[in-house]
């Protein structure tokens, strides 16, 4: 008898809304300090940190209640280029280029204390990030192009989690239409440190075998993001 009623209350509870949200954002702080200063003994030049990069990001989440629970993916795209002539070499010159690209696919939580029209939240997630490192060099000696290669082109899976907190900013609080809107602002810690054996290729050169293991290149840093979302489904 139980069971029966438990089956008749469920095929008259509507699914839990479907939550899609579209986000783009900044990425801070994605540097290592181990690549860096490996940088600069290797090649004398002075860059130590890359550039900001765009963070475009999708997700999609059901809702139960205050909490929801989802999955959503990034792509981060960081560089650092330097032109320049090493200390004591002015005879060469040197065109870094250092990429580092990431993937983080993440299943997520997110905790709404209050339901007000904004509405701030905690989030928390868990997953992998799929990273590639690349590190290209140009020497020219006296004007005539002597190197064109690749030191290192590594792709790697590493462990991936987040935490942070952001604010949804609903259009409407009132509206109870099936399909809702919402503006998004969030901040968030990403923690993927991404170790590949970027030095290699100088070990020999500078007589360190240390750089012939696998450093820290960055990964883990500081997102900032500012989206769109959308509720599917009755409240």
């Amino acid at each position: 008898m139980l069971l029966t009623e438990l089956l008749l209350a469920l095929q008259h509870t509507p699914p839990p809304p479907l939550v899609l949200s579209v986000q783009g954002g900044i990425a801070l702080g994605l540097g290592s300090a181990e690549l860096f200063d490996g940088y600069r003994q290797a090649t004398g030049l002075r860059a130590n940190e890359y550039g900001v990069p765009i963070v475009p990001r999708a997700s999609v989440a059901v809702e139960i209640g205050r909490l929801r629970f989802g999955v959503d993916g990034s792509y981060i795209r960081a560089e650092s280029r330097e032109t320049g002539s090493p200390t004591g070499a002015t005879a060469t010159t040197l065109d870094e280029m250092l990429v580092l690209q990431l993937v983080p696919v993440l299943t997520t939580f997110e905790w709404e204390p209050w339901q007000q029209q904004f509405r701030t939240f905690l989030r928390g997630g868990v997953g992998a990030t799929f990273a590639r490192f690349q590190w290209n060099e140009r020497i020219w000696n006296n004007g005539i192009l002597v190197r064109d290669g690749t030191r290192s082109d590594k792709r790697v899976v590493v462990p991936a989690m987040c935490i942070g907190a952001g604010v949804n900013l609903l259009f409407d609080e009132h509206h109870i239409a099936p399909v809702r809107g919402g503006l998004t602002i969030a901040m968030e810690y990403l923690l993927s440190p991404v170790r590949v054996e970027a030095l290699r290729s100088y070990a020999a050169l500078y007589d360190r075998p240390q750089w012939n293991e696998p450093i820290n290149v960055g990964g883990s840093g500081l997102v900032l993001t500012l989206g769109v979302r959308f509720w599917l489904g009755n409240p």
